[in-house]
């Protein structure tokens, strides 16, 4: 275990993520993500296994494994603490289909084996090489499987990162969480945007959170040219931005012009920011471009990557989402 890890490890121990309370929570994002990509792609997560390396307290994957009862979950995290938590809400709520392990992701020295879905939800930014962490976990990726991230956005950022500096100058070097709790709280720096305001009825919970996104040891915030350096080396054969968390909303990101008369769960519509006149000439951009132009016009907080070898191909549809915003990681 590298320093970097073993201080996070250190930090989950005592504020254990998202919630120390060993009980279903209802925090259902990973369980809409999950149904979301079945329901526009062929996957059938029937009879496949799935790896959520960084479960944490697992409360997410509690509630996808009893969404969906006929698939195989194993969890993973580098701190034990947040692990028996998990552990006994799975035991404490009759969840069967999902167990629960002490790994390190950035270790090659794990043994977990190859998985249909591999999950990484909110972990990837916190290593102290992203890019290798990535690769680590495309080896336990089925030929034909799919690799689900989870990382911060620099742009939608910059208002966290500015009261995360301001508690940091005010803690003068003080390596304390409880004081820098107490200051976020003092300064009323604990109301969140979306993604992360999960309006915890404890205070635990709440401390967990406040430590999770102004204490945090290590994060690395990503925009369009920073994801693409993290999948160039990853071993992946091709990639996409599935969806981004905004400062109020989520959305499922497309790079198309949307056509008015398609139903879509909430995509990322160009057309809110460039004037109608302007579409041409947006949709001569190469899609890298486009990428590019609409993070910079929407500022997210947060993107899910979506990754894959070239055998997963085949559970896409030609004419969706995911083909059109597809980019084929040799040529980025």
């Amino acid at each position: 275990m590298d320093d970097t890890t073993r201080k996070i490890s250190n930090m989950y121990g005592r504020f254990p993520y998202p919630s120390p309370q060993p009980r279903r929570r209802r925090l259902t994002e990973l369980v809409n993500l999950l149904k979301i990509f079945c329901a526009e792609t062929r996957y059938d997560l029937r009879g496949k296994s799935v790896l959520d390396a960084g479960t944490g307290t697992g409360h997410r994957l509690i509630e996808a494994a009893a969404a969906f009862p006929d698939t195989k979950f194993t969890a993973v995290d580098v701190s034990e603490t947040p692990l028996a938590i998990a552990r006994q809400t799975a035991v404490n709520e009759r969840i069967p289909n999902v167990e629960f392990h002490l790994a390190d992701v950035m270790s090659h020295e794990n043994t977990l084996g190859t998985f249909d879905v591999v999950l990484s939800m909110g972990v990837v930014h916190h290593l102290s090489d992203p890019a290798a962490g990535v690769r680590n976990l495309v080896r336990h990726l089925a030929d034909d499987g799919v690799l689900f991230l989870y990382i911060y956005g620099r742009h939608g950022a910059r208002e966290r990162m500015r009261r995360k500096k301001i508690v940091s100058l005010l803690l003068n070097g003080e390596h304390s969480f409880e004081r820098g709790i107490a200051l976020v709280k003092d300064l009323g720096f604990d109301s969140f945007e979306y993604g992360w305001n999960l309006n915890f009825d404890d205070q635990e919970s709440r401390d967990a959170l406040i430590a999770d996104a102004y204490l945090n040891v290590n994060e690395t915030l990503f925009d369009a040219h920073g994801i693409f350096d993290l999948m160039r080396p990853s071993g992946l054969d091709g990639f996409l931005v599935y969806g981004v968390t905004l400062e109020k909303s989520g959305a499922l990101f497309d790079t198309r012009w949307p056509d008015k008369n398609a139903p879509a769960l909430m995509p990322t519509d160009v057309s809110m920011h460039l004037p109608a006149e302007h579409r041409e000439h947006y949709e001569a951009l190469p899609l890298i471009r486009k990428y590019c132009l609409i993070d910079l016009l929407f500022q997210p907080n947060g993107y899910t990557l979506l990754g894959f070898k070239e055998p997963a191909r085949r559970h896409f549809r030609t004419d969706s989402r995911i083909e059109a915003n597809t980019l084929a990681v040799q040529e980025i």
